[in-house]
């Protein structure tokens, strides 16, 4: 009975205290992560949901598991990968580096995924949020199973987030399993109180974080730890830490730059009102010197038509087309008109088409005086249109005054990287690598054509892929790649790509991968083709993948969804249906295996690792990659989760047509013109940062 009293009192005095000190509060309430990683108090989840954009990395102690809160460790990441839906994925672990196979008391070692979603639009009928969640989803050995429905509102006088729900779960202790509840108060900016009722017990946590725009580039790092929990078996006190931040480039193209840095409203203004003063030499001039190569400038009956190549902002296609018709806007006005077309006045119509390569790709068609005033204040352009549809018809009917200025050709680019094989949260090993330095050097030719040859450096093993059950995917000091490849423009907007070399370190031949888009870039059709034999290894069997894919790109949600299906790599049959949701320039993918009977869920992060505006392109330019991809993968519908040996896989051509001609699948008419405000923030940035540095 004085147990009883004693819990009863604790929470009564928790909630009390969270109640009668709201009235002094000074902030909004924080959305933050809870001790199971998705968003929440404790235990229990809240009906919110990541801002879309934003991800977060958790770590805590102390997981619910065999009775007990026990002394375990959990990692987790997640983000807002559409608005109203975050995802993540978890790792429980006990021990790092033990060998669950042949040694003893290892414990647990689990990876799971999370989902989030929340009702659009109730909030502002209703004035209350309703979210449906799901954990530790379809996977082979399921510790954490847990889903729940839960509805909150927040009493903004107070400061006050009140949440309850109801949940069904095989979580240990009950936790989630039946109705819940939940407060958390925030005071101050830095400080928060939670209080919860979990199904079974009370708890209480005391948070504190960084208040919002105190760090750099809007990230937020924050801590929780236990007051209080009802769970009297407790191995461990609850703690935790966690830390969020926008993905790159999304806050730049879901912002104006100006509200950024105000400052660069007025650099654009000085820039502008240069237009009139400048002359054609001044133009070609700036282009050349901001980098752009196969530079050329025509007419077309009462159009300025430029072309040129983008080699210096690899982030994103789209911000050197930004950077280049903002100087466009300030160095054409009537004169260059008046020399151009022979004709000076009002209107004046530019096309910019972009190559890569010296091969057309999209066409960008504006009224300089339209898109100046889009410059200015951002408000939409109505007179920019892009088109991917008879580039080549429109470049054989433009008359040419000044002929490939600042020819790319043998323009080397020595590209390094991270090059990685490693396994995640496995029966190993919490994380088993074979860490490398990859240089990739990429020489333009003529036409469509380049070389492309890679050399990997050994830095670091973990033990297993030293001596252990992962040793013979140990990098090595080796030449992995060295192709040559040929692309070519085909009617009905088809591309093709031939590539013949080495590929993986021991396989020699070929391969084609041919793509066609709709002239609004919504649907692509591809296929790829290949055959290989290895010349050293005892691989006698010939690699002859032959795959097809079908994709569909929302550019209104930032989505795309791909199909794709044939022969893999090893020889296996199946299909891969992936999501992709983009965040900026960061890209998360989702994906579905099923190839010879065995099913397979994939979790994959792709970033740039480059700097967003990189080296003057010369004749060796150094710089990172545009794309580099991290992924964990987990085994569905099995009684086991076993390691895959290699179904799914592909000739993983790194300069393939998406990476290298299509912008990493975004170079469409439909995502510029959904993305418009990144052509005005790239150009505003690179006043900021590069003119008016």
């Amino acid at each position: 009975m004085d147990v009883l009293l004693y819990k009863f009192t604790s929470h009564r005095l928790i909630v009390g205290s969270i109640l009668a000190f709201s009235g002094t509060s000074m902030a909004r309430v924080d959305i933050l992560p809870s001790q199971q990683g998705f968003s929440g108090l404790i235990f229990t989840p809240n009906a919110q949901t990541l801002e879309t954009g934003r991800g977060s990395a958790a770590f805590g102690q102390g997981v619910p598991y065999r009775g007990s809160i026990a002394e375990l460790d959990s990692w987790y990441v997640n983000a807002g990968v559409l608005p109203h839906l975050e995802v993540g994925g978890r790792i429980v672990t006990k021990t790092y580096n033990c060998n669950i196979y042949f040694e003893s008391d290892c414990g647990i070692r689990d990876l799971s995924a999370t989902a989030k979603f929340q009702l659009p639009y109730l909030e502002d009928l209703t004035g209350f949020n309703l979210a449906f969640g799901a954990q530790d989803i379809g996977g082979a050995a399921s510790n954490f199973d847990a889903y729940f429905v839960v509805a909150d509102t927040e009493i903004d006088a107070f400061n006050l987030r009140l949440s309850g729900g109801y949940g069904k779960s095989d979580l240990s202790l009950g936790l989630l399993d039946g109705p819940f509840a939940g407060a958390e108060w925030q005071p101050f900016d830095f400080v928060q109180l939670a209080g919860e009722y979990d199904a079974q017990e009370f708890n209480a946590a005391v948070r504190v974080m960084t208040p919002r725009d105190m760090l750099p580039y809007g990230a937020q790092v924050a801590a929780q730890y236990q007051l209080y929990s009802g769970h009297e078996n407790q191995d461990q006190t609850l703690w935790g830490v966690s830390a969020s931040v926008p993905f790159f480039g999304d806050t730049f193209i879901r912002q104006k730059y100006s509200d950024i840095k105000p400052d660069s409203k007025a650099q654009v203004l000085t820039e502008l009102s240069k237009s009139e003063a400048s002359s054609m030499t001044q133009l070609i001039g700036k282009l050349e010197q901001e980098g752009f190569v196969n530079i050329r400038v025509g007419s077309n009956l009462n159009t300025l038509v430029v072309a040129l190549e983008n080699k210096r902002y690899q982030h994103n296609t789209m911000d050197g087309a930004g950077v280049a018709l903002g100087i466009i806007s300030a160095h054409a006005g009537e004169g260059i008109f008046a020399e151009l077309l022979g004709a000076a006045g009002r209107v004046q119509h530019v096309e910019l088409i972009l190559i890569q390569n010296k091969i057309p790709m999209l066409a960008i068609n504006t009224e300089l005086n339209c898109y100046r005033e889009f410059l200015e204040n951002g408000g939409k352009c109505t007179q920019t249109q892009f088109t991917n549809h008879d580039l080549a018809v429109k470049l054989e009917q433009t008359t040419w005054r000044y002929e490939t200025t600042n020819d790319g050709f043998g323009y080397s680019e020595l590209i390094f990287s991270p090059v990685m094989n490693y396994a995640v949260a496995t029966e190993y090993g919490f994380f088993d690598y074979s860490l490398g330095l990859g240089t990739n050097l990429y020489t333009p030719l003529w036409k469509g054509a380049a070389i492309d040859v890679r050399h990997i450096l050994p830095i670091a093993n973990s033990d297993d892929y030293d001596d252990g059950y992962y040793e013979y995917d140990a990098l090595e000091n080796e030449v992995d790649r060295a192709l040559v490849h040929q692309a070519f423009r085909l009617p009905l907007d088809a591309m093709t790509l031939f590539s013949a070399g080495l590929i993986r370190s021991d396989y020699y031949g070929g391969q084609n991968e041919t793509q066609w888009y709709s002239q609004s870039g919504m649907h692509n059709l591809g296929f790829e083709v290949g055959y290989f034999e290895a010349k050293d290894s005892i691989d006698v069997d010939a690699r002859t993948p032959l795959l097809a894919h079908y994709r569909l790109s929302v550019a209104q949600w930032n989505w795309q969804m791909q199909v794709e299906g044939g022969e893999f790599w090893g020889g296996d049959q199946g299909v891969r249906a992936t999501t992709s949701h983009w965040l900026g320039d960061t890209r998360l993918d989702a994906s579905y295996l099923n190839s010879e009977s065995e099913q397979f869920v994939t979790l994959n992060v792709s970033i740039p690792i480059t700097v967003w505006r990189g080296m003057k392109p010369d004749y060796l330019t150094v710089r990172g990659v545009s794309e580099w991809n991290f992924g964990v993968q987990t085994r569905v519908g099995e009684s086991h989760n076993q390691l895959n040996t290699g179904l799914g896989q592909t000739a993983n051509n790194y300069h393939n047509l998406d990476r290298q001609y299509f912008n990493r699948a975004r170079l469409s008419p439909n995502y510029f013109e959904n993305n418009s405000v990144r052509l005005r923030n790239a150009y505003l940035r690179y006043l900021n940062e590069v003119v008016y540095e």
